[in-house]
């Protein structure tokens, strides 16, 4: 997995366990925290913008749940369901799936 380094992780918290983007429920936003290093796509999400500590809120889902609509600070992604499973995330307390 592609991770924060050590030095910059002091100011997020990891309360909540990491999840794969796939199993987030639409609305929700989240903070990128890994990306699995044996995805194909690994260099092509992370010029995308999905690198880790970015912030980004599952929009949409197309029919049979792929591709994925990721909206991320001044752009909106279409990310598919293999990519996004590999994608590992924590969803931020503002959330709708956190009670919002």
């Amino acid at each position: 997995m592609t991770t924060l380094d050590t030095a910059n992780t002091a100011s997020f918290s990891f309360s909540t366990p990491a999840m794969p983007l796939d199993q987030l429920p639409l609305g929700t936003r989240c903070r990128i925290e890994a990306i699995d290093e044996n995805c194909e796509s690994l260099l092509r999400l992370m010029e995308m913008g999905l690198t880790p500590g970015a912030v980004a809120v599952l929009e949409r889902e197309a029919p049979f749940r792929s591709p994925y609509s990721l909206r991320l600070t001044g752009c909106t992604l279409a990310v598919r369901r293999d990519d996004a499973h590999r994608v590992m995330v924590t969803p931020l307390p503002d959330s709708p799936s956190e009670g919002k």
